[in-house]
């Protein structure tokens, strides 16, 4: 019995590996992609001296422009 548990115990110390299910990485993609056009978005418009809403609209959707042609390239490649 306890030659049993004994390679049980290795088998699942062999056996043991960290995986991330691709369902969460691709969650952590998008949070990282809107986090990256929020920030970009924030810092151009806060460069703008007195922005308007015409670019502040701009200043927000130019970060997320290259980030749809960024991911439309990547699924191209697919």
């Amino acid at each position: 019995m306890r030659e049993e548990y004994q390679m049980a115990q290795a088998n699942a110390e062999r056996g043991r590996s960290f995986r991330i299910a691709p369902s969460v990485l691709n969650i952590m993609g998008l949070a990282g992609a809107i986090f990256a056009v929020l920030a970009t978005g924030s810092l151009i418009s806060g460069l703008l001296p007195d922005p308007g809403a015409g670019e502040l609209a701009a200043s927000y959707l130019a970060p997320a422009g290259l980030a749809f042609a960024a991911f439309w390239w990547i699924e191209q490649k697919t």
